[in-house]
């Protein structure tokens, strides 16, 4: 009877939080975006989740209000666990269990902590970051909802390891000379679990395995605390640090296909696929399909990987395709091209621009774009013919003729185009 009570107890705190959560369930889901954000940001992509069918975001933010709402009431949980078993136990007993619990519950946060702010961007960059260019990714709201928790859950569990071996230490059910000998199978089952709870990457494997390790031998340092483990945990903790320290370094400044040189004012950047622009900060490089946008007083100095050197002036959008070719949608730029191979390309509203080697200033607007030579040659492409501009020359390219003023041309001709009424 008292365990059905604590059951249902348990049942309805967690019934209530997850009202409470279904409430919040847009802010629950945003907040859990943010790894998938930072991650397909760096890279260049769209942040945005998929669904793939009506019912998918339903049930995916059922999940999510359901594991929030299990977070939530996790403390009440434990609590109800704690009443059940306190009866039962001796009073040295429940003095252990009653430091265990709080500390538990504070390394589960730690632990999830961990996978939200570290292990999960890193992981989903990498994982990304292999698939090269021409694949465009497609992640689900359901997909991406049960990997975050799984992993966050699981990395919870994880930090309760050396809680665990303390307690197994002090009630003489497990010695810590034991967990010192079995470290090397300890090793590779953490491995083993590390490949089971992570998704099927090296990378994403030891970057959970690394702490689990550091966790067992912290747990072996609390059984028994002694000079040479304090001096072996510390060195574990110090190479993981040089190694977590490495790693972000290499994620978060290996360059991408066009970098920032210099930007000021308003300046915003639209990731491919997005709908939504985003005001530049502190990104020093981009990835193919991100596109540009400065305002009335935004000025941006770019360069592609290719060489070439991209200003955009006020009042401008450009969409870099790739490290060989940009679309200026409307607005001012100027091109400095050291040496392309293949022809560097500049799509306009009006035609096409190529070049291997020089500097161009281009305007485009919605009927004419305007191509000045400052310096070498280029091919302009309209209407599927090909046309040389020489250096320090000017042409305007336009679809259909240039607009004029034809009131002149019928005030003059007016009796001449049309026959006069004869009267009979």
């Amino acid at each position: 009877e008292e365990l059905r009570q604590r059951l249902i107890y348990s049942i309805i705190a967690i019934i209530l939080c997850f009202f409470l959560c279904w409430f919040f369930k847009v802010q629950i889901l945003d907040m859990a975006k943010k790894p998938h954000k930072f991650a397909m940001g760096k890279i260049g992509l769209s942040t945005e989740l998929q669904v793939l069918s009506y019912q998918e975001g339903f049930y995916a933010y059922m999940k999510l209000c359901f594991i929030s709402s299990v977070f939530l009431a996790y403390p009440f949980i434990i609590y109800q666990i704690w009443r059940f078993v306190s009866v039962g136990l001796y009073k040295k007993e429940r003095r252990y269990i009653m430091l265990f619990l709080p500390i538990s519950y504070l390394a589960f946060v730690i632990g999830g902590l961990f996978g939200y702010f570290l292990l999960i961007p890193f992981g989903l960059q990498f994982l990304i970051g292999i698939l090269g260019p021409g694949i465009q990714p497609i992640i689900t709201m359901q997909q991406y909802v049960s990997f975050v928790f799984m992993l966050t859950v699981a990395l919870g569990l994880v930090f309760q390891l050396p809680l665990v071996m303390l307690l197994l230490s002090k009630i003489q059910l497990i010695t810590p000379d034991k967990f010192i000998k079995w470290r090397k199978y300890a090793i590779l089952v953490i491995f083993i679990i590390a490949a089971i709870v992570t998704p099927p990457d090296p990378f994403t494997q030891t970057m959970t395995a690394g702490p689990m390790i550091i966790l067992y031998e912290l747990g072996i340092l609390v059984a028994r605390p002694t000079k040479k483990g304090f001096m072996f945990l510390g060195t574990i903790v110090g190479s993981g640090i040089i190694v977590l320290f490495a790693t972000y370094f290499y994620l978060t400044h290996r360059g991408g296909e066009i970098n920032l040189l210099n930007a000021h004012g308003d300046v915003q950047f639209l990731y491919p696929g997005a709908t939504e622009w985003s005001k530049l900060s502190m990104r020093t490089s981009f990835h193919k399909g991100i596109g540009l946008k400065t305002g009335g007083e935004g000025k941006t100095l770019l360069s592609t990987k290719k060489g070439v050197d991209i200003g955009i002036d006020i009042n401008t959008e450009v969409q870099f395709v790739d490290s060989s070719k940009i679309q200026l949608k409307h607005g001012q730029i100027i091109i400095s091209v050291n040496e392309s191979d293949p022809l560097f390309e500049i799509d306009t509203p009006n035609g096409r621009i190529r070049t291997s080697k020089g500097t161009l200033n281009i305007q485009a607007g919605e009927l004419v774009t305007i191509v000045t030579a400052v310096k070498g040659d280029a091919t302009l492409l309209l209407e599927g013919e090909e046309k040389k501009l020489l250096e320090g020359r000017q042409h305007k390219m336009t679809i259909g003729g240039e607009p004029v003023d034809i009131g002149y041309i019928i005030n003059w001709s007016e009796g001449i185009l049309t026959k006069p009424d004869v009267k009979k």
